[in-house]
């Protein structure tokens, strides 16, 4: 072998261990996963699954088998795509197989179908009584004013965006409206309110000022009740925000009647004994936060003194308006007295502080900004000042005499607790009189009811509270709202008197004593009973259970009216807690709107949302997608924090509406079955004598009309007996069909009877 044979040897040596050694045919950089990668379908299954793709490029799925649909089979980057399946009337199971590529990386998903039944007859088609155009289902949407529906394009939800949506609730048969907290706030969810008597300026379209969102949220108002729908305001009586005024003042003035507000004090480990409405509670120390008290006093005036800063612990923040700030230390005179000279042209922004201390920050109070040559009160945790300057200036700062304090708030030091003194003479107490006038403004103007949060932490906080204290309060509280509802002779609701709905997150036997102080509360167990029953494929005992969560609450209160709900705001989307099988979903809806008590729909369960909390609590507060194009979506209401991977074009309502099947059409159906028969809408609910593990049934029951509602929860189809007649089907979910007194369901199939 000569030297320029074994050179082109060596070389082909070279470029096969390149190929081969280095991921050969492929990029090394690029990794792929799926999952699952095995999906399990019944026979007659409506479920639409996901299947998740990890990977850094470019994406496709195909599936080998015409009876597997895939949605969204493509993508770029980390993303997902969903799989369904026809039904299926086989003899035994057939599979096929979905295969993912990314780059020359592939991966592959085992879809599998059980065998089907056979064919049966005597199908069952629905023939409802025709709807008289009286809504009378009682039945409540939870809605997010911040992401429900954007009208001027700002990116965040408003009340003129509800207003143009009032025929879309109409036609979901929807009689009452839930709002978000609509006051004036320093978050996107408003639950830390800073002033009760005026409404959020970003919910007004137009001029951003509480004066027009007033104006947009009468007109609402009007327009919602000439469609015969509800208003129901959020009404938060466990907290105030920590930029309200009246905290800024309590901690700021001792003097202040707004420090009885509160609870405020310097040492609460031993002085929180001394709140009468913390009573038979205990100390729990983180819920206390720390705060510096006092009143320092600015004076600034032009001077023609040298500019001059000093050492001083004490400090301006200051900075030119679209500029970058800076911090100028004061000058100590040894008495007490501070200064600094600095030069002002144009418009500046000045905070006072301890040395990079910003939990001791002063700013303006209620007294607007500091005028040249006026003594002005600094307010603890006060706003931006702003003083418009043409030259030297020197600023003086007296009073400087602070007190380290210490306030609850449970929940967040964003969120200090609000103090109604002696829960037994509360009505007398100022605050509760002035939560309560603040209500009667909004009565008055045409509310019909009120949502109240987290009332079981009102008398306490989070780890220790006073059920019983807190009974007694709402009652007071629900009593005072009552009688300013029936003196404005306001009645929209189910009954003359206000609709009071609390929020006491706690089981049913804790839940139901609540009732001694209010005509409502949200049954937090029916959610997960449905929820349970549903991923379990057992409906053993569900429907004597939720019969007797009603019978529960009216046997505290004649005139309870129990508020049964899915998911809310604060959990889990009910759609993510059913794996986002849709046929599930879908079944749920019907669930709800079939049976006792008043029904409340979160926000984009009508529409199919999923969603978890896990990066955030506004994955679970989705805006409305309206359009296909995604034009028409609140996003900027949430912080632009969304799943895109959700909101797509078929998700949207332009995309449900009118198409057979759809959520959508599936949660209008069954409301405007609630709507059309009062059995449904407002009748007793009692167990039916029909067996099987996998059926709930019951019947509805008002005067002389009379309904029989079957579900079987179970994914494949199941045979029953009926003994009542099945001779006037008025609705029918997935597949059923009766031959004498057998009833044949699909899996998640539902039917209505009227007898």
């Amino acid at each position: 072998m000569d030297m320029k044979q074994l050179k082109y040897i060596l070389l082909a040596l070279v470029l096969l261990w390149n190929c081969e050694g280095k991921n050969p045919g492929g990029d090394a950089s690029v990794s792929l996963g799926v999952n699952p990668v095995d999906l399990a379908f019944g026979s007659q299954d409506h479920a639409v699954k996901y299947v998740n793709v990890a990977t850094q490029a470019s994406w496709t799925a195909t599936v080998s088998e015409s009876w597997v649909h895939l949605k969204n089979a493509s993508g770029a980057g980390n993303g997902a795509f969903s799989v369904s399946v026809d039904a299926f009337e086989g003899a035994s199971e057939r599979s096929a197989v979905v295969t993912v590529k990314a780059a020359d990386q592939s991966a592959t998903v085992k879809v599998r179908q059980g065998a089907g039944d056979a064919p049966v007859a005597g199908a069952l088609v629905p023939q409802p009584a025709a709807f008289d155009g009286t809504k009378r289902s009682n039945t409540a949407y939870q809605l997010l004013i911040y992401s429900f529906a954007d009208s001027d394009g700002d990116g965040v939800g408003d009340f003129k965006g509800i207003q143009n949506k009032l025929d879309y609730l109409d036609a979901l048969g929807i009689t009452a409206l839930w709002l978000s907290p609509a006051h004036p706030t320093s978050s996107y969810h408003a639950y830390d309110v800073n002033d009760y008597y005026a409404l959020n300026p970003l919910y007004a379209v137009g001029e951003k000022t509480s004066a027009k969102a007033e104006q947009d949220f009468q007109d609402l108002l009007a327009a919602a009740h000439a469609k015969g729908i509800a208003i129901y305001m959020d009404y938060v009586l466990n907290h105030s925000g920590k930029d309200n005024p009246w905290f800024k003042e309590a901690v700021s003035n001792p003097s202040s009647k707004y420090r009885d507000y509160y609870f405020i004090c310097s040492n609460p480990s031993s002085e929180y004994k001394n709140f009468p409405m913390l009573k038979g509670t205990s100390y729990q120390s983180g819920e206390w936060k720390r705060v510096t008290s006092g009143a320092p006093v600015l004076t600034i005036t032009k001077t023609e003194d040298p500019v001059k800063s000093g050492s001083a612990e004490w400090n301006i923040w200051m900075w030119k308006e679209g500029g970058n700030g800076a911090m100028v230390q004061f000058v100590n005179n040894g008495d007490g007295t501070y200064y600094a000279v600095v030069e002002m042209n144009g418009k500046y922004g000045l905070l006072i502080r301890p040395k990079d201390n910003w939990d001791a920050k002063f700013g303006a109070g209620q007294a607007g900004n500091p005028v040249e040559g006026t003594p002005y009160q600094l307010t603890t945790g006060g706003d931006d000042m702003w003083f418009t300057g043409n030259g030297r200036y020197k600023i003086e700062l007296t009073n400087v005499s602070t007190q380290t304090l210490y306030y609850m708030g449970c929940f967040s030091d964003w969120m200090p607790d609000l103090n109604y003194g002696d829960v037994s003479t509360a009505e007398n107490n100022a605050c509760f009189q002035d939560l309560a006038a603040s209500a009667d403004k909004w009565i008055n103007m045409g509310v019909d009811g009120l949502r109240l949060d987290a009332v079981k932490h009102i008398c306490g906080g989070i780890n220790s509270y006073n059920n019983t204290s807190n009974q007694t309060l709402l009652d007071k509280w629900y009593n005072r709202c009552n009688a300013t509802y029936k003196a404005a002779g306001k009645s929209l609701g189910q009954t003359p008197d206000i609709f009071m709905v609390a929020e006491a997150w706690d089981g049913h036997n804790i839940e139901k004593g609540y009732y001694k102080g209010i005509n409502s509360c949200f049954e937090f167990d029916y959610g997960y009973k449905v929820r349970d029953m549903l991923n379990n494929q057992n409906a053993s005992g569900f429907a004597s259970a939720v019969a007797a969560y009603v019978t529960d609450h009216t046997a505290v209160r004649p005139d309870a009216i129990t508020s049964f709900f899915l998911s809310n705001h604060d959990q889990d989307r009910f759609g993510s807690n059913v794996n986002k099988n849709a046929a599930r979903m879908k079944q749920a809806g019907a669930i709800l709107l079939s049976g006792g008590g008043k029904p409340f729909i979160y926000q984009g369960e009508e529409l199919g949302y999923y969603g978890k909390k896990d990066g955030g609590d506004e994955y679970v507060r989705t805006p409305i997608l309206w359009d296909k194009a995604g034009q028409q979506c609140a996003k900027k209401g949430v912080n632009n924090k969304v799943d895109n991977a959700m909101l797509k074009a078929e998700i949207s309502v332009e995309a449900q509406s009118g198409t057979e099947d759809s959520m959508l059409e599936v949660y209008r159906t069954w409301s405007r079955l609630r709507n059309t028969y009062p059995a449904l809408a407002t009748g007793t609910m009692s167990v039916a004598p029909v067996s099987g593990s996998t059926i709930a049934a019951w019947y509805m029951t008002a005067g002389s009309q009379k309904l029989l509602v079957i579900h079987n929860v179970a994914s494949a189809q199941k045979k029953v007996t009926v003994s009542d007649s099945m001779a006037q089907p008025v609705a029918v979910l997935g597949t059923a069909a009766a031959a004498g007194t057998e009833l044949t369901l699909g899996g998640n199939s539902s039917v209505v009877f009227a007898l």
